[in-house]
């Protein structure tokens, strides 16, 4: 997600392309002109704003389930249906469906331990595991 500041911050710096010649500051330039110092502002906002964007859009939290979700499937032709995880992981899967604005399926197995639905699997939210733990997949036993 982009910051608010950091919008309006570009919006003032692309204020020095006016037609009129003059920028933010009050500097006057010949009109398309632009300083080198502006130029570079300008530039170095953008990489700030593409890097905020792909960092929206990343799924580096995720990857180890998913990873075990693939290996499992080329296995059996099949995603698994549950996968053990820890805290860490949780929290991840459950920050995931947040920020990418997924419905939440949230709710407990027979064992009393919550459950996640990511994808076509659950995952089970095992407390008692170190934080970043994933168990090998598993189906309904």
């Amino acid at each position: 997600m982009i910051d608010r500041r950091e919008l309006l911050s570009l919006g003032g710096l692309l204020g020095g392309l006016s037609s009129s010649g003059i920028t933010a500051d009050g500097t006057a330039y010949g009109i398309g002109e632009m300083s080198d110092k502006s130029a570079q502002d300008i530039v170095t906002a953008l990489r700030a704003i593409s890097t905020a964007v792909a960092a929206a859009q990343s799924f580096d939290a995720i990857g180890p389930i998913r990873a075990r979700q693939i290996e499992y499937l080329r296995a059996t032709n099949k995603f698994p249906d549950f996968i053990d995880v820890g805290v860490d992981m949780w929290m991840a899967a459950h920050d995931w469906h947040i920020r990418l604005q997924q419905p939440l399926a949230v709710g407990r197995d027979g064992s009393g331990r919550y459950t996640i639905a990511f994808g076509f699997t659950q995952l089970v939210l095992r407390p008692d595991a170190t934080a970043n733990f994933i168990s090998p997949p598993y189906d309904t036993r």
